[in-house]
């Protein structure tokens, strides 16, 4: 054979194409063959392909994968240079090429007295630095220290912010102060430009005892102007004092622009910063969750930080073959780029979680949704898929029919919740015992039910049911003991360094997002047409939206 034969077919045993060859010969296999309870050869996949990381059980038995697939996957990742990116990634190199800066989200969640990887250490004892000041700030509104404009002290924060500055907080807030009882204040979220969930704020607070957080990495984002000039217009007259004596007592910024806080009128004392290395949907750890700390007290915010920091640990040190965050992101990669599965859905079987779809939407889509690579050039597979998902039990009595009798095909993380303490009387606890019980079946069932399809129907069901579930719907569950500060800090965690993995896979940056800019500035000019100001249209002209604009001028007035 000659060197341009040898070379011909070096390059075709790639990675990549034994792995496609591999999804060819692994399609034709039904997963309930791979389910079979009767085989021993089954039984020992299924153990081989479940991991359990502290309160966090992750079971990949129900993916289309073999001990042999995970093999092919890791031997890409490596190829990809997973490894010592992950080393870039934590030692603060500037992974996030285009804007020329690293991405140490992680430093954000670093313990105090822990050496960090060589290259963090300013970025963690910044951010070290801002949690104190972040932790002043709470004290004082948990002790009745924070007084607004009148004198009277803060019982109700008002959070204001959009995408990666709203979703995060309020995940955590729904998940962990689902009672009353947990939270130390009042915490309200406000992200929508159109006023919609300000309204009905202004007309149930208290103007005299309420603070607002401005939480924006820019401080320029027009959603969050506007809803912040609207509240403190409220606050202003609600209490007769004018808009900079507002600002003074009731307004704290949370940006990585302290000189924008300092024009707009933040005192330097209510300042929290944090640096452009923080993405915005990587930030919840950072001070954007000072309304998190106020809710639920800072020992559960330094839990929530604990249980991120230890996937961190875990995704840095674990090798491939054992590291959930790797196992995961691989996984995904099998499901969208050699099954050619073009969707992905969220299922939490709890409601503390009926936000985790919205956040994962924005964390994975942003982060790699796109077709030009690193080198410039088109990427020529699918890279991230569609997100989307409902709370299981929600979702059952919705799109699930057309889930398992459609014709179309999903992969899916079915999220569970093992046990959970209420202190509530006997017979109260008794009665959620049986529904947390009914839950988890219901979880297990359709897990099932997704992989196996009929194969799910029990014997003696068989010939007195409908058929059609197609099933092959491969799916993994995400097991939580609780739903602890700890354990949801380790689950977001983990996800994160997923995107980070396939964005090396896929050859990608996951940390800039040019692909919202043009629709804000095409929208900036067409607000300045609404309100009037004709001559700063600057939009192409089509048809449709003239005729929308004619029609909305003419409701308008």
């Amino acid at each position: 054979m000659n060197i341009s034969a040898l070379s011909r077919t070096a390059r075709a045993y790639t990675p990549v194409s034994e792995l496609h060859a591999h999804a060819e010969q692994l399609q034709a296999q039904p997963l309930s063959d791979l389910l079979n309870s009767d085989s021993a050869s089954a039984q020992k996949r299924a153990s081989s392909l479940a991991f359990t990381f502290g309160t966090l059980h992750v079971d990949f038995s129900k993916q289309r994968v073999t001990p042999h697939t995970l093999k092919l996957l890791i031997d890409w990742a490596r190829s990809c240079g997973v490894e010592p990116k992950r080393a870039a990634l934590f030692a603060g190199e500037k992974v996030n090429t285009s804007e020329g800066r690293a991405a140490l989200h992680m430093a954000a969640r670093w313990p105090k007295g822990k050496m960090p990887p060589r290259g963090m250490e300013t970025a963690a004892l910044f951010c070290q630095q801002q949690r104190a000041r972040l932790a002043d700030m709470v004290s004082r509104v948990h002790e009745g220290q924070w007084f607004g404009a009148t004198g009277q002290s803060i019982t109700d924060v008002v959070h204001i912010g959009v995408g990666g500055s709203d979703l995060g907080p309020k995940l955590i807030s729904e998940a962990l102060a689902d009672r009353p009882s947990h939270a130390k204040v009042g915490v309200h979220y406000v992200s929508t430009m159109d006023g919609a969930q300000l309204l009905p704020l202004m007309e149930h607070l208290n103007p005299a005892t309420t603070l607002l957080v401005l939480a924006s990495k820019s401080f320029t984002t027009a959603d969050t102007q506007f809803n912040v000039r609207t509240a403190l217009a409220w606050l202003s007259d609600a209490l007769e004092v004018d808009i900079p004596t507002v600002c003074r007592y009731q307004l704290v910024g949370v940006s990585s622009k302290p000189e924008k806080m300092t024009e707009f009128g933040v005192p330097h004392v209510h300042q929290l910063v944090f640096k452009d290395w923080i993405g915005g949907r990587f930030s919840i750890w950072s001070p954007i969750g000072v309304s998190v700390a106020m809710q639920l007290g800072m020992k559960a915010f330094d839990e929530l930080l604990a249980g991120a920091h230890a996937m961190d640990k875990h995704f840095l040190d674990a090798p491939l073959e054992e590291n959930l965050p790797a196992l995961m992101a691989l996984v995904g990669a099998w499901n969208c780029q050699f099954l050619n599965i073009p969707t992905h859905a969220v299922l939490p079987y709890d409601g503390r979680l009926k936000s985790l779809s919205a956040y994962l939407q924005q964390l994975e889509m942003e982060s790699n949704g796109k077709s030009v690579g690193l080198d410039g050039r088109s990427v020529a597979h699918a890279t991230c898929p569609i997100i989307w998902g409902d709370v299981g039990p929600n979702a059952q009595h919705a799109f699930y029919q057309l889930l398992h009798q459609g014709v179309h095909t999903v992969s899916a993380d079915f999220v569970a919740v093992a046990s959970r303490d209420v202190d509530a009387p006997e017979e109260v606890s008794e009665a959620l015992a049986a529904q947390e019980q009914l839950t988890l079946a219901n979880c297990l069932a359709q897990s099932q039910l997704f992989a196996l399809g009929d194969d799910a129907i029990p014997p003696a069901l068989r010939g007195h049911m409908a058929q059609g579930y197609r099933g092959n719907h491969p799916n993994s569950l995400l097991l939580l003991k609780e739903l602890s500060a700890w354990s949801i800090g380790a689950l977001l965690a983990l996800y994160e360094h997923k995107v980070f993995v396939q964005s090396v896979l896929w050859n990608l940056n996951p940390f800039d997002q040019p692909g919202v800019e043009l629709g804000k500035q095409l929208a900036t000019s067409l607000y300045e047409l609404l309100a009037g100001e004709a001559a700063a249209h600057k939009n192409v002209k089509d048809p449709s939206t003239e005729q929308l604009l004619s029609k909305i001028n003419e409701w308008r007035q």
